[in-house]
């Protein structure tokens, strides 16, 4: 089984950042995709609407998105998330708190969630996945036989364990012959 430890580094924000302008990078980059937002107390923002965050973006707030959300390769959110539509996590993804969603989840290779994952639809696990506490799901939940729960996985649907490594069929012909 592959183990992931979340590092104290990612969820301690630097000494740069204070609390008034944590989100200030999301903030902008919500203005110029002309997505409403509002911002929640001091630790959450909510945004009306579907949102793409493009890769190495860091999150440091709570999020509660209206629509859908696409996080894209090497995004970090230092807190929870929470989604109305269906959410798609790049690659090499950290997610430190739960990511809760009403549509389905597509979690992508490597990726790491600290907390829970629930989702009243699929939950899908691509490669070397770790989530650190558990997957409920009211649809179907897949995963690799090299990604880890490491608590329980709950589904009114059917669990899938799929073989190491992925088999990219193209290739495998050319190497038959």
């Amino acid at each position: 089984m592959m183990r992931y430890e979340l590092k104290s580094t990612i969820s301690q924000k630097p000494d740069s950042i204070n609390d008034a302008n944590a989100s200030k990078n999301l903030q902008e980059f919500l203005k110029e995709a002309r997505v409403k937002f509002h911002v929640v107390g001091n630790a959450t923002i909510r945004i009306f609407g579907s949102v793409v965050l493009p890769p190495n973006f860091q999150v440091w707030d709570n999020m509660v998105v209206e629509g859908s959300l696409t996080a894209g390769d090497h995004c970090v959110f230092h807190g929870s998330v929470k989604v109305k539509g269906n959410v798609i996590i790049g690659n090499w993804v950290v997610l430190n708190g739960n990511l809760i969603s009403k549509g389905n989840v597509n979690i992508n290779d490597e990726a790491v969630i600290g907390g829970l994952v629930h989702s009243e639809g699929s939950v899908s696990l691509g490669e070397k996945v770790f989530i650190g506490l558990s997957v409920v799901a009211d649809g179907d939940v897949e995963l690799y036989e090299n990604s880890e729960v490491k608590k329980n996985i709950l589904t009114q649907g059917v669990i899938r364990v799929l073989k190491y490594p992925k088999l990219d069929l193209s290739s495998a012909l050319d190497d038959i012959g």
